[in-house]
């Protein structure tokens, strides 16, 4: 999939510029072949008006170095002049470094004087010949110039074109290949984590499936056994199928969070109160584990959140500290205002999290190999992040052996 979009990306960009670069040469011979005919056309229209008014074989020289006199059009070099009396026969010819013979000649003086032809100047395409005709009394000159040399140099463009052309598509395409993969980074890394994800909560939800489809093959096999004989199976099969909700209800809320869909109204909440309450549920089951709760928390201080998601982020950092906490160790939770900013600290001492897994440490299902041991998905902290994200907060985390590992929620007060 992801070669296949790049592969996309490639060919629609080169397509879009290589689309506009034809245009731009198409252009650019278009606008050659157009300055070549009108100029060939300008130059008889000179050579014929100078002949008349001077009478001259050949037309002045122009004069070179005057940067104020007007730019004049190129002067064929090669033209055949044709003087017609009054009835149009021919009086007199002038050939300038070219020939015509009388066929071709009369041919297109019959073109050209024919009576639905009031064109002053134009194209005799069956001869690639441009004409240019002027009246002077009692006769009329008309100039005859080859257009060879527009097709000429039409094609000499073109084949330059199409060398730039070919030199851009190659530029292009190293280009395109370059920022195509800058491009898909983050589709590639969003597809990974997907897979990753699909893999670990499969991974997840299949054991309490095997345990609820063990549990009720046992019971089919005790078929005259009362429910009372079988209350340990039934418990377990309610108890693996809670962690099966759990798991869901997390995933859930992860999913809406990622859709922009988990959409909660924020008000001024008492953050000061809903950790002090969560700290004082956890009481019982750090005492179990011989760990004091140290609280530092700081009266009436309120956020912008939802009280619901902040109880459920008190609660994972707390719970989290309490399962990876040393036995008879303590437990720091600190609250405290700093000017605009509200900060909301956890700290245990127990095993050091690595370098390695700290940039991990809030990916979804990711658990460190020393904490495999302890129950859970791996999903909490990425639902804190969330939630702190959702309040316009931060959540970092920082653990060595000297002060332990410390999770960090900092909040804006408005």
């Amino acid at each position: 999939m992801i070669k296949r979009l790049r592969r996309n990306i490639i060919f629609v960009n080169m397509l879009l510029v290589g689309t506009v670069i034809v245009m731009i040469f198409t252009a650019v011979c278009i606008n050659n072949y157009s300055s070549g005919i009108n100029s060939l056309e300008h130059g008889l229209n000179q050579v014929l008006d100078r002949r008349i008014d001077d009478n001259n074989d050949f037309p002045p020289p122009n004069e070179l170095g005057n940067k104020g006199k007007k730019e004049q059009p190129l002067q064929p070099n090669y033209y055949v002049i044709v003087e017609l009396n009054s009835d149009g026969e021919i009086k007199n010819t002038i050939n300038h470094n070219a020939t015509i013979d009388s066929d071709t000649l009369n041919s297109c003086i019959k073109i050209v004087t024919d009576s639905d032809n009031k064109k002053q100047s134009g194209q005799i395409s069956e001869y690639n010949l441009m004409y240019a005709q002027k009246n002077d009394f009692q006769s009329k000159k008309i100039a005859f110039a080859d257009t060879n040399s527009v097709y000429s140099s039409l094609m000499q463009t073109i084949l330059v074109c199409l060398g730039l052309f070919a030199a851009s598509l190659v530029i292009i395409f190293l280009i395109s290949l370059a920022m195509s993969g800058l491009a898909i980074k983050p589709v590639k890394e969003a597809w990974e984590k997907q897979k990753q994800f699909v893999a670990d909560a499969s991974h997840e939800l299949k054991t309490p499936l095997t345990v609820i489809l063990a549990n009720n093959n046992i019971m089919m096999t005790h078929k005259n056994a009362l429910v009372a004989d079988e209350s340990k199976w039934l418990e377990s099969t309610e108890e693996e199928a809670n962690h099966m909700k759990s798991l869901i209800d997390q995933m859930l809320f992860l999913a809406k969070s990622d859709a922009g869909s988990n959409n909660v109204e924020l008000s001024n909440i008492c953050i000061s109160d809903i950790i002090e309450g969560a700290s004082l549920n956890f009481e019982p089951i750090a005492f179990d584990k011989g760990i004091e709760i140290i609280s530092d928390i700081e009266h009436d201080i309120t956020v912008k959140g939802n009280e619901t998601q902040l109880n459920q982020l008190a609660h994972i950092l707390i719970d989290n500290a309490v399962k990876y906490a040393e036995k008879n160790s303590a437990i720091n939770i600190t609250l405290l205002k700093y000017g605009e900013s509200v900060k909301f600290s956890i700290n245990n001492k127990g095993n050091v999290i690595e370098a390695d897994d700290l940039k991990h440490i809030f990916d979804r299902f990711y658990r460190a190999e020393k904490s495999r041991t302890t129950k859970g998905y791996g999903l909490g902290l990425a639902i804190a992040k969330s939630i702190v994200e959702s309040s316009n907060g931060k959540l970092c985390v920082e653990s060595n052996a000297e002060v332990g590992t410390t999770f960090t929620s900092v909040f804006k007060t408005n």
